[in-house]
């Protein structure tokens, strides 16, 4: 069996998302909705002012559900999968666009059908935004539609750590009324502007399997600054080629492995100096320096100051 949903005026859009509160304070109205329990479980909350609507989806489906939209204004579309797996199918493309865990697209339609497909018993949590004509001409989006520009704006892209924490950002957010809408609304603009930016500096056209297993070594060096890790263990780690890996790499993040893992190491052991009590050699041990010495020289070479000296400008600051 398949859901099949054509808009979200359908009697049948109704019966399965059962809207629970709605809100409306200083312009931003908060919608939330249910999964009714015949259909699956699960929550879902959007956000909409001035043009911008997100809608977070949190949400586990009984059978094959396929929504079905056609937008006659001019749009700017993003899906960020945090979890699960969905099929986008755009008229005006041939090819499907497969979303995965941890991967978000960009979308601009025009008066197309959209459909999208989630799959039964599959675990959802996505972020949607679209961005309707108001928001754009706000932001001065125009040429983004112009010139068949639009062709090219569709596309997918691995989520990388500064997309990963904005998302963490908006799903954590806490804020209402005009502090939520300038914060969602700056967020959203960050979002737009790495995607954006990701894809003007693809001045390559990499197998998408290599891509994936790049950023995977980028994953792997943020949640592993504690340790050393060589190019040659990393890359058996991705199962690339070292001289592949550095060389994508570099051309992905415009920056050497090593650049890399310096800068998030040093980023760390500044964050643990302001916001903790932790003597330096333990800092150095978390962020991979065995030897406080080596540490203290590399984090001054970094910051043109020593961690201690760092530490205590940055107190008499606060």
């Amino acid at each position: 069996m398949e859901i099949v949903i054509a808009n979200n005026k359908t009697p049948q859009f109704r019966q399965i998302l059962q809207l629970q509160t709605e809100i409306l304070d200083c312009g931003i109205k908060t919608s939330t909705y249910t999964i009714n329990p015949t259909y699956g479980r699960g929550l879902v909350t959007s956000y909409y002012f001035d043009g911008l609507f997100i809608n977070i989806i949190n949400a586990t489906f009984k059978e094959d559900f396929l929504f079905i939209t056609n937008d006659s204004l001019s749009i700017l579309e993003s899906s960020v999968l945090i979890k699960g797996e969905k099929i986008i199918k755009a008229s005006n493309f041939k090819k499907d666009f497969i979303l995965e865990r941890n991967e978000c697209c960009l979308l601009c339609n025009s008066n197309i059908e959209n459909k999208t497909f989630f799959y039964r018993d599959k675990p959802i949590l996505e972020i949607k935004i679209k961005l309707y004509d108001f928001f754009i001409q706000k932001h001065q989006m125009q040429p983004l539609f112009s010139n068949n520009k639009s062709l090219e704006l569709c596309f997918t892209q691995q989520l990388n750590s500064s997309m990963e924490k904005i998302i963490i950002d908006v799903l954590s957010n806490s804020q209402k009324g005009f502090l939520k809408r300038i914060f969602l609304e700056s967020k959203v603009l960050e979002l737009l502007h790495l995607q954006l930016n990701t894809f003007s500096e693809k001045r390559y056209t990499p197998n998408e399997n290599i891509l994936k297993k790049v950023h995977k070594a980028e994953a792997i060096l943020q949640s592993n600054i504690n340790k050393q890790i060589p190019i040659q263990q990393l890359a058996r780690k991705v199962l690339l080629n070292q001289n592949i890996l550095k060389s994508e790499f570099k051309k992905m993040f415009g920056t050497t492995i090593f650049n890399y893992t310096k800068q998030v190491r040093m980023n760390k052991a500044k964050s643990l100096l302001i916001h903790t009590q932790k003597p330096i050699y333990e800092v150095a041990d978390m962020v991979g320096y065995k030897n406080p010495t080596h540490f203290t020289a590399a984090f001054k070479k970094y910051e043109k100051t020593t961690p201690k000296e760092f530490r205590k400008n940055s107190f008499l600051k606060s």
